[in-house]
């Protein structure tokens, strides 16, 4: 038993953050192809909820004096995923509320047509920014791969059997605590 207290539940935050980062990364890609703002913005809601949890656990597992530098890196690219998922969630948000008959924005500025102005800017702002992320994931599959490979092979077999029990049982919860936390976005 290692005496690093941190290290003890470090096979379970790696496998959370496995498990979550894969899931969130998934439904990014999903949003380029589907096409209503709605539908957009649930599934960047959940993939939001999914990155955050993966950086939770990240940061987590980092707190173990067996962390390497790249997982300390892992966390940093976890802020940038973090901020621009948040950001195309935002965007979308804010699309549909100028697209509602009833818009502030058209009220205040007593303006019958500046809502649907602002909703094409904010979808394009979306679509710019799902672009870049969606390019800095597939640049980031290889290291990530690797990360996971170099964790995996630091564990004594009885931490990989722990890490692999909770990446089974975190891989049947994460749709589901997603789903739920995207009907709450923030």
């Amino acid at each position: 038993m290692s005496a690093d207290p941190f290290h003890l539940n470090r096979p379970v935050h790696l496998a959370r953050r496995d498990v979550f980062y894969g899931k969130a990364v998934e439904r990014v890609r999903r949003l380029s192809l589907q096409k209503l703002p709605a539908e957009q913005s649930q599934t960047a809601e959940q993939a939001l909820y999914l990155l955050r949890e993966a950086r939770r656990h990240a940061e987590a597992a980092n707190r173990s004096e067996k962390t390497s530098v790249q997982s300390r890196l892992f966390v940093g690219f976890m802020d940038t995923v973090v901020d621009n998922t948040q950001s195309i969630g935002r965007m979308l948000r804010r699309q549909i509320g100028v697209n509602a008959a009833d818009n502030p924005l058209d009220q205040f500025l007593n303006s019958g047509d500046t809502g649907a102005k602002m909703s094409g800017h904010y979808r394009r702002c979306a679509a710019h920014i799902l672009k870049g992320l969606l390019l800095i994931l597939q640049q980031a599959e290889k290291p990530f791969r690797e990360l996971q490979q170099t964790s995996l092979a630091k564990m004594t077999v009885i931490d990989k059997a722990r890490y692999e029990k909770a990446y089974r049982h975190f891989d049947e919860q994460a749709d589901g605590e997603a789903e739920k936390a995207a009907e709450f976005p923030d």
